[in-house]
């Protein structure tokens, strides 16, 4: 009688606990407008770059194209998959173009306002980003977890 009581009291605690948690915020990111992640990046590239406030000044708007030009194609994506709809082959690839192109300009210009030392460690700091992006998508698409792996 004592395990039957025991069984229950237990399983009522996990019923508990298990409806006590909270929902998945543990990943969510702040909205953040335009403008407040202009100023975020243009400040973690002073950190990072020591800029000088002539520099930060010519960054502030070449990232706030950059941010905005994100965030619509981003909407853009969203509105499309809430569709349902997909893009062509053909539509697919003019978007890649036009991504890339932007992102081509926009290294070009970056590269006008960095001194070549900047420049050489803004670059390597952008590629670094990219590949752990890119690690992080494709273990997402096996399955895996967000977690980092440990090598050994």
């Amino acid at each position: 009688m004592k395990k039957v009581i025991l069984t229950t009291v237990l399983m009522i605690c996990m019923t508990f606990t298990a409806i006590a948690q909270p929902g998945n915020k543990k990943h969510q990111r702040p909205e953040f407008t335009s403008e407040q992640e202009t100023t975020l990046a243009v400040k973690k590239l002073t950190l990072s770059l020591d800029l000088s406030i002539l520099q930060q000044e010519k960054m502030h708007p070449l990232l706030l194209e950059a941010i905005s030009k994100k965030k619509e194609m981003m909407a853009a994506h969203k509105e499309n998959r809430g569709k349902g709809s997909s893009l062509s082959s053909d539509e697919t690839y003019a978007k890649m173009i036009e991504k890339l192109d932007y992102q081509i300009a926009f290294q070009g210009k970056v590269k006008k306002v960095l001194k070549s030392d900047q420049y050489e460690k803004w670059h390597n700091m952008r590629s670094k980003m990219h590949k752990q992006e890119a690690h992080k998508k494709g273990a997402q698409k096996q399955g895996k977890s967000k977690g980092r792996k440990t090598h050994s």
